[in-house]
């Protein structure tokens, strides 16, 4: 890579083209908070630019934005609509789509070049911890993103975290506690935000960098969590600057 092409917003990092890495297989699932339908729509419109199919599904719920269609709906034999891609629910409830088994994932995938799955919910917050029943990753899953919210980062676990109850008392500390680097690092633990990930087939997304109050703290977080999961890349991002940087030499 030139120097020129390094030129990064983002300090201590260096800007990188996310495709390789992301678009990685037939079946992408996402876990986490801070961005994980954003990423995957993101994801979803670059396949669709390179002349791929893309549908956008989950295993929990999603809402239910246009285009949709329930499974039982549509002639999945088809084409999917030119120009853009579909999300697809088993069922309809509240306003959001519910989530298909693995056959019914493997009918999608039949049909389709990829199929983003959200994989887990966060109602909205940056950060999450997963209860016994979460995440939901498919098994076969292609390449798992696990995807966090550096927006947490300067405000307490209460305001931030989903499942904070569950957080605070694994990792010892009180609802008011900063979420300072050490406990942003300690949700990256086996029984947090990398529970049932294959590490092997796994890349993490750092977000919201754009909004994030401890912008210095980053290039060290996505180095240390690299070397702790062992996962095969971490991208520092900003999906609202279309952004995405690695940590320099790596």
């Amino acid at each position: 890579m030139s120097p020129a092409s390094r030129t990064s917003p983002m300090p201590g990092l260096e800007k990188i083209d996310p495709l390789p890495s992301l678009l990685c297989g037939k079946f992408i699932s996402f876990v986490g908070a801070g961005g994980k339908t954003s990423l995957g729509e993101y994801l979803a419109e670059e396949a669709l630019r390179s002349g791929k199919r893309a549908a956008v599904t989950t295993t929990t719920r999603i809402r239910a934005k246009k285009p949709y269609v329930l499974l039982d709906d549509r002639d999945f034999t088809k084409d999917a609509r030119t120009g853009q891609f579909i999300r697809v629910g088993k069922s309809m409830e509240a306003g959001k789509l519910t989530g298909l088994g693995d056959d019914e994932l493997k009918r999608l995938g039949a049909d389709y070049d990829f199929v983003f799955i959200e994989a887990d919910g966060a109602k909205g917050r940056p950060l999450k911890y997963p209860a016994a029943y979460e995440p939901v990753i498919p098994r076969f899953s292609d390449l798992t993103v696990v995807v966090a919210g550096l927006d947490a980062l300067g405000y307490t676990v209460e305001e931030k975290v989903f499942r904070w109850e569950l957080f605070t008392t694994a990792a010892g500390i009180g609802p008011e506690a900063e979420i300072t680097a050490p406990v942003f690092l300690r949700l990256f633990e086996e029984d947090g935000l990398m529970k049932d990930v294959d590490r092997e087939r796994c890349t993490v997304v750092l977000n919201q960098y754009d909004a994030c109050r401890r912008r210095a703290l980053v290039p060290g977080l996505a180095r240390s969590i690299l070397d702790r999961t062992g996962v095969r890349q971490v991208i520092a991002a900003s999906l609202r600057w279309g952004t995405f940087c690695g940590p320099v030499g790596l």
